[in-house]
């Protein structure tokens, strides 16, 4: 991965404190320690030790006592000078970084494609209920942590699991069940609309990768069981699965969900598998010290009830 160059005069500013010369603008700008302390919630003690390490390091005493009031030095005023119009340019950023930030984000990590879940329905749901979020989605790959990592590690604040997670610290709830549906191309050449398992001899099929251990175990055993099938390729992206049943004669599972949303775009027909297949349940699990959080449950309940 490309690393971008590190300037030497930011690398500089690790080694200083910033908030140093907050303290020296506010002194020069009020001619008092005491003011400052104030204004910064610190001891009078804590000023003056700040003001000895920017001394030190600019090697100028910056100001010079004059009976009750302090004066700065030739060299203090045109630190200043450079000093103030950088530090309101900083103020203005981070001031613009948090209006433009104010949506509260909720990452969700799922080991299922997009078309499984109605987020459509919950992010109208949300804009109804005027609630400030913002849905951060991420489809799960191989080699990432399962869902406990996930929530343990932060990296996620809602997971979406193929299995029930038991954990002390972890809420695992029923979401819904999936209805897998076999499909294929309108116009693919075989033309029967039931399918067996000695049919799959002569076909190919397009079978999805997920980082969900319950969903792949599935997926095996329903292979095992079609001993016959012939599997062409296998991708982890949804759309790619379903350009490739749109444009070649292969075959695959699709959620039922999936079936209606696309079958129309990409030119799709159900063949009825004369064979059993299983329902996959699906589960929310998230952190148990979110339920004291209201925005969360809010967010919680635009999801549950799509």
């Amino acid at each position: 991965m490309k690393t971008n160059m590190v300037s030497d005069k930011v690398l500089k500013l690790a080694s200083f404190n910033l908030n140093l010369l907050t303290t020296f603008c506010l002194i020069y700008s009020t001619r008092s320690i005491t003011e400052v302390s104030e204004i910064l919630e610190v001891t009078p003690p804590s000023v003056s030790h700040a003001l000895r390490k920017l001394r030190l390091h600019f090697e100028d005493p910056l100001f010079i006592r004059h009976g009750n009031t302090i004066a700065p030095t030739v060299f203090a005023d045109d630190l200043y000078t450079q000093l103030k119009q950088t530090l309101e340019i900083m103020s203005d950023s981070i001031a613009r970084s948090k209006q433009t930030n104010k949506r509260e984000t909720w990452v969700i990590y799922s080991p299922f494609s997009v078309a499984v879940h109605d987020l459509s329905s919950a992010l109208i749901k949300i804009k109804l209920a005027k609630l400030n979020f913002k849905i951060k989605y991420i489809e799960t790959i191989l080699g990432i942590p399962d869902a406990v990592g996930l929530l343990n590690l932060r990296k996620a604040d809602l997971v979406f699991s193929g299995a029930p997670v038991v954990s002390t610290t972890l809420t695992c709830v029923l979401f819904c069940e999936l209805t897998p549906v076999l499909v294929c191309r309108q116009d693919n050449p075989f033309q029967k609309t039931s399918i067996s398992i000695d049919d799959l001899k002569n076909m190919d099929m397009v079978t999805h990768l997920t980082g969900d251990e319950m969903i792949y175990q599935r997926k095996q055993s329903l292979l095992a069981t079609l001993k016959n099938a012939q599997v062409a390729f296998e991708t982890n992206s949804i759309l790619m699965l379903l350009t490739l049943l749109s444009e070649t004669d292969c075959i695959g599972f699709i959620t039922q969900d999936a079936f209606t949303r696309y079958r129309d775009i990409f030119k799709l027909r159900q063949l009825t598998p004369l064979f059993p297949v299983q329902k996959i349940s699906v589960y929310l699990v998230y952190r148990k010290e979110l339920e004291k959080k209201a925005s969360f449950m809010q967010f919680l309940e635009a999801m549950k009830n799509n």
